[in-house]
């Protein structure tokens, strides 16, 4: 039986100049995030520098993509990363191992990323995806692109709950964390655009009952 599923597929940026010891820990930070996405997700490492990860809510898809790009953007000297999203039906395997998964899904994400120019962050393609979808996704990459340390770490604790549709920290909550007023959390979300992103999220979460059309 197919299910339809987001399919990210993701390679670091700049991963061939970077210290081993960086690009491994920015692959063990994108297998946490995957972790932390639902108890129905894969999550595969391809080829040293390359990944994918099985979303089984494929609303979530762009909350997922902003949590991995702020989360490695908040760690000095990792590099960063490129993300295609597939969504679609994908035939079932019987396993998270995403090696040998097949299915639209799979090929739309990767296709995507091949189709991907090098200064892009974010792509979407697949199923019933129109041109307003993929521009969201696009929008999202530029202004990702434009984060910097302190914004990602404000970003990542907002985008941090156990699931993307429960209610995000306090921005009180947010400074007691990073130990820095709510004022400066306030400037920092504000810089990074994430009034806006969060409204581009609550957008595609809160069409859960056909994400694809």
């Amino acid at each position: 039986m197919t299910r339809t599923v987001a399919i990210l597929t993701g390679d670091l940026i700049g991963s061939t100049h970077a210290p081993r010891e960086a690009v491994e820990a920015a692959m063990a930070t994108i297998r946490d995030c995957a972790a932390q996405l639902g108890p129905d997700t894969g999550f595969t490492r391809f080829r040293g520098d390359g990944w994918q990860v099985r979303l089984a809510a494929p609303n979530a898809a762009l909350w997922a993509c902003l949590l991995i790009l702020a989360r490695l953007r908040a760690q000095d000297g990792l590099p960063g990363c490129r993300i295609a999203v597939g969504l679609g039906e994908e035939d079932p395997t019987g396993g998270r191992d995403l090696s040998t998964a097949t299915g639209p899904a799979f090929t739309a994400s990767g296709r995507a990323l091949d189709r991907m120019k090098a200064d892009r962050l974010l792509a979407l393609e697949g199923a019933g995806v129109d041109p307003f979808r993929k521009l969201a996704f696009m929008i999202a990459g530029e202004l990702a692109g434009r984060w910097t340390t302190g914004q990602a770490e404000a970003l990542a604790l907002k985008l941090d709950p156990d699931s993307p549709a429960d209610e995000r920290l306090s921005n009180e909550a947010v400074a007691r964390r990073l130990g820095i007023t709510r004022q400066a959390v306030d400037a920092r979300l504000k810089a990074a655009d994430y009034p806006i992103l969060d409204e581009m999220m609550q957008v595609f979460l809160a069409d859960r009952a056909n994400p694809t059309e």
